[in-house]
């Protein structure tokens, strides 16, 4: 089971878009904002589609390319949790926050507008930077 894996389910589980942890790695959003919006402690969990369109993000060059680089270290040395997900980024999103819905509570952080849409006819929270506030913002909090 998933949330096994995460060692239960005592926390929120944050489940990361490309987009997100490009902006964490860029210093846009704290790592710490997350909890500060959630009010609660959280585990951070990205699916294996996302480490894909870093790393291929990170073959080009550029500043873009740099930052996915340094978006893929971050990964590791927060200790986020990756997932194994079949299918592209939006939809092993998708797919794992779903799975793990059922047994834990479970918001997705994307600045994705058609994949917060999606999520929340799914009935599934989101989060995402508002550039205009400087900060995260929860699109949907049943949690």
């Amino acid at each position: 089971m998933e949330a096994d894996r995460l060692g239960g389910c005592g926390s929120v589980i944050v489940v990361l878009d490309t987009s997100v942890v490009l902006d964490i790695a860029m210093g846009l959003i704290p790592l710490s904002s997350i909890g500060d919006v959630l009010s609660a402690g959280y585990k951070l969990v990205v699916p294996s589609g996302v480490l894909e369109e870093l790393s291929r993000i990170a073959g080009g060059r550029g500043l873009k390319a740099r930052v996915a680089r340094r978006a893929l270290s971050l990964i590791g040395e927060a200790g986020m949790v990756v997932y194994d997900v079949p299918g592209g980024a939006d939809d092993a999103i998708v797919a794992l926050a779903l799975n793990l819905k059922g047994s834990c509570r479970v918001v997705v952080a994307t600045n994705d507008r058609s994949l917060r849409r999606r999520l929340r006819g799914l009935g599934v929270p989101t989060m995402y930077y508002r550039r205009a506030r400087g900060g995260l913002e929860v699109d949907w909090h049943p949690l």
